[in-house]
């Protein structure tokens, strides 16, 4: 029984696998007769078998830029050649005003009622322009103004009477004594005159009201200040000798720089308004000196040395500020001035500072004449300091938006045609405006690529991957 059944089972596998090699070699030999009538040979076919797909992958890597989109794009194509790259520390920095030159505070040491206000916040003003008006209640400077004038009508009446004198005296009807007498008094009271004209000057008075006040005999009931560096070419009410200019000492230089009619001063905040009592001391305005200002820089304890470096061989320094042009707007050639001794105990950071010369943006005259100033470097602008250490040679540099990164990856856009092929690339050194690629041989020299937007063709290269359309389907190449 059980031999019986075993045979069986024999001849069943038996005839299962004649049924199974019959239909493969069926199926064999039907491709082959299709092949046959197409004119395609086996060998292509299995060629065909195993890059069925090679199409696709040619593609993944490349997108087809029509010429509205180039000019959508502002697309710059260009030629690339291998050269050097300056290698750069990239340091962060901020405008800052320089301490001490870049604000004027406008005092007063005299008391008094602010009576009128000339100036507005935000106009722009030079010096001998004026500011305010103020009319003194102080009795120290109202009586020191009245034993002045005192004394000067008693030198006129001692001038007077030695002019009479004089002639009695040669003739001899009076004694010499009493000429010389006179002569003392004189003298004594051209004394006490010095005095009290210092006094003036110690309690605000300028030399030159002074003198307007000796000349004219009147005493000055309400002064104009002044914007510092000169005097006033004119005077805001005119000629009237009863209203003299005043600026307190302090601020009125003996000698004005040479440059002063060049200086331009931002009204930043008025702190007074008519009829507001002011007291010695007290800040009447805030004025700005933006024409020269600091490059504010940070580096860390580790990058002091090339800091030192720079300073000691006099190293260009260039600036590249935030700006919302399409341009980046840098300027070349600063230099360091000093680097700060300190390190910053919160962020361990070393300041060091760099000369700004400011530009005129432009300037804005409103309908009642008052001008405007807008300067295009601002204090609290950010700028990054890029600093020169060493030279990279034989290595292709590109604008930095001529170079997309995505993760560990880094590519550019290589021109065939209409199509922009993916290329990927090493990146050497970078810094905000360009980057160094390295010569691995994907890139040759000659070769036009995208300068800019590689970021944006890139969108449209995973637009289409995702999208699994062919873009060169129905084209013949």
């Amino acid at each position: 029984m059980f031999k019986s059944t075993a045979i069986v089972c024999f001849f069943v596998v038996l005839i299962a696998g004649l049924a199974f090699g019959g239909g493969y070699q069926w199926a064999a030999f039907h491709a082959s007769q299709t092949q046959a009538a197409s004119g395609a040979s086996p060998a292509a076919a299995e060629e065909h078998d195993d890059h069925g797909h090679g199409h696709g992958d040619e593609n993944a890597n490349s997108v087809p830029l029509t010429d509205q989109a180039r000019a959508n794009l502002k697309l710059k194509l260009g030629p690339i050649g291998l050269g050097r790259y300056q290698r750069q520390l990239v340091l962060p920095g901020v405008v800052v005003e320089q301490p001490g030159h870049s604000e004027r505070r406008i005092t007063t040491s005299l008391p008094g009622v602010i009576t009128r206000v000339y100036a507005v916040t935000g106009q722009t003003v030079r010096p001998g322009d004026p500011l305010f008006d103020l009319q003194p209640t102080g009795e120290l400077l109202t009586n020191a103004q009245s034993e002045l004038l005192k004394s000067l009508q008693e030198i006129e009446l001692v001038n007077a009477e030695l002019k009479r004198l004089a002639p009695l005296v040669e003739n001899g009807s009076i004694p010499a004594r009493t000429k010389i007498e006179k002569e003392y008094e004189l003298r004594r009271l051209e004394s006490q005159k010095l005095v009290q004209i210092q006094e003036l000057m110690v309690r605000g008075l300028s030399p030159q009201q002074i003198t307007e006040m000796v000349e004219h005999k009147v005493l000055l009931r309400e002064f104009t200040v002044y914007v510092p560096g000169k005097e006033p070419a004119e005077k805001p009410h005119g000629d009237d000798h009863t209203h003299p200019s005043v600026v307190p000492a302090v601020l009125m230089p003996e000698r004005a720089p040479e440059n002063t009619g060049e200086l331009t001063y931002t009204l930043e905040r008025i702190n007074v308004f008519p009829g507001k009592l002011v007291n010695p001391g007290e800040e009447l305005c805030d004025l700005a000196l933006h024409t020269d200002l600091y490059l504010e820089g940070y580096a860390f304890e580790r990058d002091s040395r090339w800091l030192a470096d720079a300073v000691q061989h006099a190293r260009p320094i260039e600036a590249v500020f935030e700006s919302d042009e399409q341009e980046p707007l840098t300027r070349t050639g600063l230099q360091i001035r000093f680097v700060d001794n300190n390190l910053d105990s919160q962020t361990r950071t070393l300041k060091f500072y760099i000369p700004l010369k400011n530009e005129v943006l432009r300037d804005n005259v409103a309908g009642d004449g008052i001008v405007y100033r807008s300067w295009r470097f601002k204090p609290g602008q950010k700028v990054k300091l890029l600093l020169p250490i060493e030279e990279i040679n034989n290595v292709f540099v590109v604008p930095a938006e001529a170079v997309v990164i995505e993760g560990p990856e880094a590519f550019v856009f290589r021109a065939a045609g209409e199509d922009m092929d993916r290329i990927p690339v090493v990146i050497a050194e970078r810094d905000p405006r360009q980057i160094a690629i390295r010569n691995d041989g994907h890139l040759f020299p000659g070769d036009q690529i995208a300068l800019n937007q590689a970021y944006q063709i890139q969108l449209a290269l995973k637009q289409q991957q995702g999208s699994g359309i062919d873009p060169h389907a129905g084209h013949n190449h």
